[in-house]
C-alpha cells in the first residue's frame, strides 16, 4: 500500500526533530513555503502539520506559525 503524501512529509519533520536538526521552539517552514518546497498543496501540509501536532511534537501559534515543542532528550 502506498503510504500518504503527508505521512511522509511529517515522518521527514519528525526525523529531523528526533535527530535535534529541529529544536524546541524552532519556527516550521509556513504551510505555503513548505507546499512550495516539496511540491505538494497547501492542504497536504497542512495535514502533515495537524498529525505531527497530534503526536505531540510541534504547536500552532496563531498569527505565526508552527512550532517545535518536543525534545527527545528530555526522556
Amino acid at each position: 500500500m502506498k503510504q500518504h503524501l503527508y505521512l511522509h512529509i511529517a515522518e521527514t519533520i519528525e526525523r529531523q526533530i528526533m535527530e535535534n536538526v529541529l529544536r524546541i521552539g524552532d519556527r516550521l517552514p509556513s504551510v505555503r513555503a513548505l507546499s512550495r518546497e516539496h511540491g505538494i498543496s497547501m492542504s497536504t501540509s497542512l495535514q502533515a502539520y495537524y498529525h505531527l501536532e497530534g503526536k505531540g511534537l510541534v504547536e500552532s501559534r496563531p498569527q505565526s506559525g508552527y512550532y517545535v515543542r518536543f525534545n527527545p532528550s528530555r526522556f
